[in-house]
């Protein structure tokens, strides 16, 4: 991603600090949504003075955007663990799971990326942020897919890649409108059965 990160050179009492200020970023914007969080309210709850804040991110913009990126190197942390797998069935299937990891699909952090989704439109910044990295995963998915259609018969692998992440995509807006924390099983089923119907000739192995 070419929008910076924070810097690995800060010390681990200062990395710290920055990651409880961004889970009390990612807390504030799940009880108030992203235009009543404020460095203010982030402060009080993550426990540290304004201008620690302030110090480490300068701006609410810069805040937010740093927050935006921390997600999205956590969710990628998750999906890259997939990636290394060389049976490209199994690629999909590890990618399918990684997007219904608790880590990354609670109710908490569904309501904050699609908080940031929403600005992404008129947020240049959040937009450049979201491209990017949701670019990276999907060509994870298109890559899975060509492999796969190397050694099955798959006649478009390109829209079985789309198939499956905006299948994802639908399952992640119902929980994020039911707005429930309960097991991630019936997604994820829900997941696999739709790349059954997608791959009938190989749902014994899925």
């Amino acid at each position: 991603m070419s929008v910076s990160s924070p810097s690995e050179k800060i010390s681990r009492t200062s990395q710290r600090t920055r990651a409880r200020i961004v889970e009390s970023v990612v807390e504030m914007i799940t009880r108030h949504g992203i235009s009543g969080t404020t460095i203010a309210n982030v402060a009080k709850n993550a426990g540290v003075s304004q201008g620690v804040v302030v110090f480490h991110f300068k701006t609410k913009e810069h805040l937010l955007a740093q927050t935006l990126i921390a997600l999205f190197d956590e969710y990628r942390q998750t999906w890259m663990e997939a990636v290394v797998v060389a049976d490209p069935l199994e690629r999909i299937l590890g990618l399918i799971k990684a997007d219904f990891d608790a880590r990354i699909c609670s109710r908490a952090k569904l309501a904050v990326w699609f908080a940031f989704w929403g600005e992404a439109r008129a947020k240049p910044l959040y937009n450049q942020i979201c491209s990017e990295a949701e670019e990276e995963r999907a060509a994870a998915m298109r890559e899975a897919c060509i492999d796969l259609a190397i050694k099955a018969d798959i006649a478009d692998p390109l829209l079985l890649a789309h198939s499956i992440d905006a299948h994802t995509d639908g399952l992640w807006l119902q929980l994020h409108i039911q707005g429930k924390d309960d097991s991630l099983d019936e997604p994820i089923e829900s997941a696999l059965g739709h790349l059954r119907l997608l791959l009938p000739h190989l749902a014994g192995r899925i």
